[in-house]
């Protein structure tokens, strides 16, 4: 296994312990961003051809440099800084201390010297300890104690929760956490919907019944694109009278998957793997932030109850409807920012075979591209039943455009060649039904 592979691997595991603590999409992104930001100051602090972020995140102050005195391996101080991130911003510490027992191991079997790994675990945590200062700051801690979202049952158009188990809005103040690179949450906010109308001559009619269309159709190719990027955290599952969760991983997770995949098929090395996982940890974020911006100003009623109400109330969509907003597809957004990071990296040349929901028993999935995927990952909103054509493609457009942004806002990699716009441009959708 190469060193890159390894930080894939370490990445994999922290995301089996995020799907086990069952964190929600917007939090696991965050719990993605600030460790990859741990490994990637080692890196950058360590490596000529990188740039530290001190002073070019918002109020991120300078992580510590490297006691000359003291020598240290980066690459295993780096997996120290992810694994002391990732340990502290989740539940289940024996998970997490399994996995840093393990890379500890690894070091020790590959001749380490004892003084090199001592100097290499203190001063990941050392950085660490600097992006956990950083993280305090975001108010993820004044959203787990804001009021809940207040929904209004006589105002049409509106969002309501959804069967089977009819959840509580998720993350309503998501909006108000600190962003990345975005100077706002609503920087990059979309046009707005559709005005909310029962007229089956209206827009907002043809835009429902068109997802009510393609539920009946059910045709095979778009079933099994829906199940493969279903990436439901928590899903309630109903058989007769019994009601039982399912877990599996978030999109994010999902997508650094993918990230891994292709960082292996470029045999990116181990520093160029840090710098790719962080630069769609950054965007997937971001991305995350911006939707949730949008959902909650909008607060659209998703499809499965307007057709329940308006058209079908026997109709169900192929997926569990998601408790939040519809507007914009949260799945549009951060592929769309996924994969423009990654084409920005490595260019449009990235075919790939996705094999990310094996442990979940779908088939791999074959792709031209991480803009292909991202673009499949966009439709599996609308063929699944969750979601609108233009969520989708708004959605499209506010992940693309915060990827871009990343790239002309952060100064991460010394003198790299990046992909021209064209080579960056997710908002094509395809539009067959």
């Amino acid at each position: 296994m190469s060193q890159g592979d390894l930080y894939s691997k370490t990445v994999s595991d922290l995301t089996e312990v995020i799907t086990y603590d069952i964190f929600n999409p917007p939090v696991a992104s965050r719990i993605y961003a600030y460790s990859h930001l741990a490994a990637y100051e080692v890196i950058a602090n360590t490596n000529a051809n990188y740039t530290s972020l001190s002073d070019q995140l918002k109020g991120y102050a300078k992580s510590p440099a490297p006691d000359p005195g003291k020598k240290i391996n980066p690459h295993f101080a780096a997996l120290t800084a992810f694994m002391e991130v990732g340990r502290t911003l989740t539940f289940s510490k024996d998970k997490t201390d399994a996995i840093i027992d393990t890379l500890n191991l690894i070091a020790k079997e590959h001749g380490m010297p004892e003084d090199v790994i001592e100097n290499s675990i203190a001063y990941g945590v050392a950085v660490a300890k600097s992006v956990l200062e950083w993280s305090k700051k975001d108010k993820y801690a004044e959203t787990r104690s804001a009021p809940k979202y207040t929904v209004n049952n006589n105002d049409e158009g509106k969002w309501v929760p959804t069967p089977p188990a009819y959840f509580a809005a998720v993350e309503p103040k998501w909006m108000t956490i600190r962003t990345i690179v975005m100077d706002s949450s609503n920087m990059f906010r979309p046009i707005a919907p559709y005005q909310f109308s029962k007229d089956k001559n209206s827009d907002f009619y043809k835009m429902v019944y068109e997802v009510y269309q393609i539920g009946n159709a059910a045709q095979t190719e778009h079933v099994a694109t829906a199940d493969f990027w279903d990436c439901n955290g928590f899903k309630m599952n109903v058989v007769g009278h019994v009601m039982y969760a399912t877990k599996a991983m978030t999109p994010g997770g999902h997508w650094m998957g993918i990230t891994g995949i292709i960082c292996k098929n470029k045999q990116a090395d181990f520093a160029s793997t840090v710098y790719t996982y962080t630069c769609v940890a950054f965007g997937v974020m971001d991305g995350f932030i911006a939707c949730w911006d949008a959902k909650y100003n909008w607060s659209l009623i998703r499809p499965e109850t307007y057709i329940n109400l308006y058209i079908d109330n026997n109709w169900k969509p192929r997926l569990q409807t998601p408790p939040f907003p519809e507007y914009t597809s949260g799945h549009s957004v951060i592929s769309s920012a996924a994969s423009t990071v990654l084409t920005r990296i490595y260019g449009d040349n990235q075919a790939f075979t996705d094999t990310t929901e094996r442990a979940w028993g779908w088939p791999d999935r074959k792709f031209k591209s991480a803009i292909d995927a991202a673009n499949e990952a966009s439709l599996s909103r609308l063929y699944g039943g969750i979601h609108y054509r233009l969520a989708v493609t708004e959605g499209i457009k506010q992940g693309t455009s915060i990827a871009n942004y990343l790239f002309t806002k952060l100064k991460m990699k010394k003198g790299e060649h990046l992909a021209t716009s064209s080579q960056t441009d997710s908002s094509k959708v395809n539009n067959q039904n």
